[in-house]
């Protein structure tokens, strides 16, 4: 037996069908409206980790995932109206009859936290897309995300010195370690500002509608209009820093592997001012240097790990297979 209280009711018609609870204890139960009772609604309660109540929220599971595939434990039943303050005792059961069970695909829509500071973006696409197409494109999309995320700094302190922490400790040594990195970045990042993709429409040509950070978005454009650009010397600058690393062997070494003279470390933070300037990221060098806890090759590994991926963003650009990339989603519609 335990003892809850109605903390929300997530989904109603007329009368409440899905509820979120809560113990004494802080322990959450989603509960499931499945029958009338002589006094109320007979509902059946699983507890929900928080974690998994964001993933709801967010609609990227459903209710029918949650009390079958997540349940745990035993469910809870009780008899109660599901209005919000409501107190109320259940009984506990084992099982619960499979035909109670909501039907796959019942969302709670309406929930999710969202920020303040995204908006909707469009990338316009065109020609023939295979399905490594879309996977690759959305993998470069959430790298340079989770990338300009951090350099901008969009988030609240304890995101930013968890985002922080994890450029510290990285220990940059190349491969592999660059691609672990970015995905544990884009983990960092609160849930209501990461990327999401809103609407994809395949045609000739078609469009990819994000919900993204306005600011990292309109940074990403940029960058990636400039690195296209004819008189550009982003390239070149790209080739020179890494033929400078790999001539010395520094290529898949951190500084932690190297005893670096005065003279090595005056150099390599020239050549980090060189290539943020050349990248487009002038204004962010110092940042960049603070995020590599003052080491100039961790930060040059850093900015050429990002511009990788700004390049391959800007090769869907020029083939002419992504067009307008993160332009506002209101510019180019019809007027009414």
């Amino acid at each position: 037996m335990a003892k809850l209280t109605i903390e929300k009711v997530l989904l109603s018609y007329e009368i409440p069908l899905i509820v979120l609870a809560k113990s004494g204890t802080g322990d959450r139960f989603l509960g499931v409206n499945y029958d009338d009772a002589e006094i109320g609604h007979k509902f059946y309660f699983s507890r929900i980790k928080t974690e998994h109540l964001k993933l709801l929220y967010a609609e990227k599971i459903d209710v029918h995932y949650v009390v079958t595939k997540l349940h745990k434990g035993k469910y809870e039943l009780g008899d109660l109206w599901g209005k919000v303050g409501e107190e109320f005792k259940t009984k506990r059961f084992a099982e619960i009859d499979h035909e109670l069970f909501p039907e796959p695909g019942m969302f709670i829509p309406g929930h999710a936290q969202e920020s303040l500071n995204s908006d909707y973006k469009v990338v316009e696409i065109d020609g023939r897309w295979e399905i490594s197409d879309l996977r690759k494109f959305s993998d470069l999309v959430q790298d340079c995300y989770s990338f300009g995320f951090a350099l901008l700094g969009a988030t609240g302190k304890a995101a930013k010195d968890r985002i922080d922490s994890l450029f510290h400790k990285h220990p940059w040594r190349g491969g592999f370690s660059s691609v672990n990195f970015f995905k544990e970045l884009y983990k960092n990042i609160p849930q209501e500002d990461r990327a999401g993709i809103r609407e994809i429409s395949y045609a000739s040509p078609g469009e990819i509608k994000f919900y993204m950070n306005g600011d990292v978005a309109d940074s990403i454009r940029e960058l990636v209009l400039d690195i296209n650009d004819d008189e550009s010397p982003a390239q070149e600058s790209y080739k020179a820093a890494r033929s400078f690393l790999q001539n010395r062997g520094w290529l898949s070494k951190s500084d932690m592997d190297i005893d670096l003279s005065t003279a090595d470390l005056s150099e390599l933070t020239e050549l980090l001012k060189s290539s943020c300037k050349a990248f487009g990221l002038e204004e962010h060098t110092e940042h960049i240097l603070t995020l590599a806890s003052g080491d100039p090759l961790s930060g040059i590994k850093i900015v050429l790990a990002y511009f990788r991926r700004l390049q391959g963003l800007a090769d869907y650009v020029a083939t002419g297979k992504a067009q307008d990339i993160f332009r506002d989603a209101n510019e180019l519609e019809p007027i009414e």
